[in-house]
């Protein structure tokens, strides 16, 4: 026989709350007919449910709905989550930069944190605390790191003012590969914290439940949760940063692989015995040929051979050398950075088609620093669509993530809203 589980009258209960509780976050404010219509459960389980939700502080009665005939009877009445009936933290730690976020159930931050890592920000100032964090994991001291990390979270729950009850959860958001159930890093650039149980330390620090998600995947959770608007069912979510990834939501759920790596776009061959990948080792990825860090190191090594551009102005010192540099000059009509994003949006167009081609999403997210110019989208565009194969180049659309510095940790905050308060 297959996997066949059973069920028992506790886990049905677990499941319809959840149910309910998801109806609620996503169409809300409806009424408890409707639920009910949604989920095919019978009134008396929807009314008992949104009671038990109501004295808990979590539900509250917010407007009648106009009845849509003349019949005589009890006006229907709204109900939508209290925002802040709950808080949860998000934090995501990426090449650039840490970032964490406090939200309520809605995804407002109630309270931020950002520590850059070795580059330069005009008029930036850290905390005698954070700047300790980066020094111990720039020491690959991941217990020291894990407990000032720990330190700054609990500060920022109590300068903030929200009841420590009230927080229910966190979720940390890391590049790299992911044991999601046991909350394990296997292979990220953060090489001290590889192989360890972080969801487990962390949450033994807080006292909180802790889940650890890779950062494109909580992107683009985050864009599911807290998007303003009707999503279809399937979404790719494509991040260009440091690495490249691309996320897909296939009939309104997350892939996730045999190994739970779905989406790692950047290990994608786009040039056969291309050049050799500093992540993976293989040869030929689309990352070591289109991803920041490429570009980076592309521009680099042609101002290392004497090559003029107005970037060796704008950025004197290349060890600080960055794509906020890059854009700039491009924007400013620079020869070499116009020519090194030309040839990266070549093959992130190429590779997006690819996705396209073989998923056929509906809607495609881009999130990327490179979009903050207008002529990188409309190029990014171009070099997608000449590839799409044609019965889906009309029905595919686009639309561009605005540059966040606290994107991820929101994606942080909606994984630790899903996992904890509405599949609680």
């Amino acid at each position: 026989m297959g996997n066949i589980k059973g069920s028992n009258l506790t886990n049905v209960k677990k499941q319809n709350v959840s149910a309910i509780r998801d109806v609620i976050y996503r169409h809300g404010p409806i009424s408890r007919s409707e639920i009910a219509h949604m989920l095919s459960l019978t009134p008396p389980t929807i009314t008992t449910n949104i009671a038990r939700m109501i004295e808990q502080g979590l539900v509250h009665e917010c407007g009648a709905l106009e009845p849509e005939t003349r019949e005589v009877g009890r006006r229907r009445v709204k109900i939508d989550f209290v925002e802040d009936a709950a808080f949860f933290v998000g934090i995501e730690i990426n090449p650039y930069q840490i970032a964490i976020c406090i939200t309520n159930l809605r995804g407002m931050m109630l309270a931020e944190a950002r520590i850059p890592w070795k580059r330069r920000e005009d008029n930036f100032v850290l905390s005698e605390d954070l700047k300790e964090l980066l020094r111990r994991i720039d020491g690959n001291d991941y217990r020291g790191s894990v407990e000032m990390l720990a330190g700054v979270i609990l500060t920022m729950i109590e300068v903030s003012g929200i009841e420590r009850e009230r927080v229910q959860g966190c979720a940390i958001a890391l590049p790299g590969l992911i044991e999601r159930k046991s909350g394990i890093l296997k292979k990220s650039t953060l090489k001290a914290w590889n192989d360890h149980s972080i969801a487990r330390d962390l949450s033994r620090l807080l006292d909180l439940p802790v889940m650890l998600e890779n950062n494109a995947r909580a992107r683009a959770m985050g864009q599911k949760l807290f998007y303003q608007g009707q999503l279809p069912e399937d979404f790719a979510y494509y991040l260009i940063s440091y690495g490249i990834a691309c996320p897909l939501y296939i009939g309104n759920r997350i892939l996730d692989g045999g190994q739970q790596g779905a989406g790692e776009a950047g290990h994608m061959v786009a040039v056969l015995n291309g050049p050799r990948c500093e992540t993976c080792g293989n040869g030929g990825c689309l990352e070591e040929l289109a991803s920041e860090r490429a570009i980076v190191k592309t521009v680099r090594r042609e101002l290392d051979k004497g090559r003029g551009s107005m970037i060796s102005e704008l950025c004197p010192d290349l060890e600080f050398l960055g794509t906020r540099e890059i854009l700039a000059a491009q924007e400013c009509g620079d020869e070499l950075a116009e020519e090194v994003i030309s040839q990266a949006l070549l093959y992130l167009g190429a590779t997006l088609a690819n996705i396209i081609n073989l998923m056929n999403p509906s809607l495609v997210f881009v999130d990327s620093y490179l979009m903050k110019l207008m002529k990188n989208r409309h190029r990014l565009l171009e070099d997608t669509r000449i590839h799409i194969f044609g019965l889906y180049n009309d029905e595919v659309e686009f639309e561009f993530v605005e540059f966040g510095h606290f994107t991820g940790a929101k994606g942080a905050a909606a994984v630790a809203i899903e996992r904890y308060f509405i599949n609680e």
